[in-house]
């Protein structure tokens, strides 16, 4: 299962008019019966869209590549000079029993969200209408509302729709970045821990997000061996997060490379530092982003020392 969207080049609008969004949708209709690839949820925004797909075999690169290089021929051949898409998509796969709802419910309130509307079934340019109202189309999978909500596409509309509505006014309805991991995975500790055992077993899709990052993941010893080696201290075993700066922003290094480059829980984090629980550790590195984003200066150290720790583990061969 995964989540998927992709945003306009310097984002730009690139699905503006009734025209170009119908075209796109047509693309989008095509591609999942060409590829079996099973569409949840969709939202088409001016300047970006969203997806809740399943795919049935490894082939979300071949869509993909089918849906983004057709609607971006599609512009070209109407006079769009330039790169259409800003990079390439990004997918992230979610655990269906935690986050299957939530992310949805995210891409349906998108247009709310914006300021387009201000009830998702205001809005044309998704399948929110279809789902609430027990009318979804055939090339789209509306199963998944009676499997979560019980008996009959019609009631099973109206309790997802209460669903999607209990969150309305709420500021961002989207799991914290602090629970994407390697921006490619979304779910619980035990569905992380199941794709990475399943990921040195199988071939990913070289098309896919973090395929280089979870191919090889780097441990958290492994991590926090580069971090001491970088920034030339023995252990992080002992110290005063509080009174020892150089300390503290050693910690706050180490918790934030392990929920980006590897599958650690914040549990197993709190027990390499040392004297703090799980729920410290959390807090520590929302505070650590939050200062990042307020501190240019602080995000440019962070980013040096992010590019040795990783130099590091590349030599040591831990990272691809």
């Amino acid at each position: 299962m995964f989540h998927v969207f992709s945003r306009g080049n310097l984002k730009l609008d690139i699905l503006t008019g009734e025209s170009h969004k119908k075209y796109f949708l047509d693309l989008l209709c095509r591609g999942a019966q060409k590829y079996m690839i099973d569409i949840f949820a969709f939202c088409i925004m001016d300047n970006h869209y969203h997806l809740s797909l399943r795919i049935t075999i490894e082939n979300l690169h071949e869509f993909m590549h089918f849906l983004g290089s057709s609607y971006a021929n599609f512009l070209v051949r109407g006079g769009w000079v330039g790169h259409v898409f800003a990079g390439r998509y990004k997918a992230i796969r979610i655990d269906e029993e935690e986050y299957f709802l939530i992310v949805n419910r995210y891409i349906h309130l998108n247009p709310v969200e914006a300021g387009v509307v201000e009830r998702p079934e205001d809005y044309n340019w998704s399948n929110y209408r279809d789902c609430i109202n027990g009318t979804a189309g055939g090339w789209f999978d509306s199963s998944w509302l009676e499997e979560y909500f019980g008996c009959g596409s019609e009631p099973a509309g109206r309790e997802y729709q209460a669903f999607v509505e209990n969150a309305l006014g709420e500021e961002n309805n989207y799991p914290s970045d602090h629970k994407v991991v390697a921006q490619a995975l979304l779910g619980s500790d035990a569905f992380l821990r199941r794709i990475k055992a399943s990921i040195r077993q199988e071939k990913w899709s070289k098309g896919l997000i973090g395929h280089k990052e979870l191919t090889r993941i780097p441990s958290l010893d492994e991590v926090l061996e580069a971090i001491c080696e970088h920034l030339g201290i023995d252990s992080l075993e002992h110290g005063s997060y509080r009174a020892d700066k150089r300390y503290r922003y050693a910690c706050n290094l180490l918790i934030h490379m392990a929920r980006e480059y590897t599958l650690t829980s914040f549990d197993d984090i709190a027990k390499v530092i040392g004297g703090i629980k799980e729920n410290a550790a959390s807090h520590r590195y929302l505070r650590f982003n939050k200062c990042l984003d307020e501190d240019k200066g602080m995000r440019a150290r962070l980013l040096a020392d992010e590019a040795g720790v990783l130099q590091i583990l590349k030599s040591k061969g831990c990272i691809p």
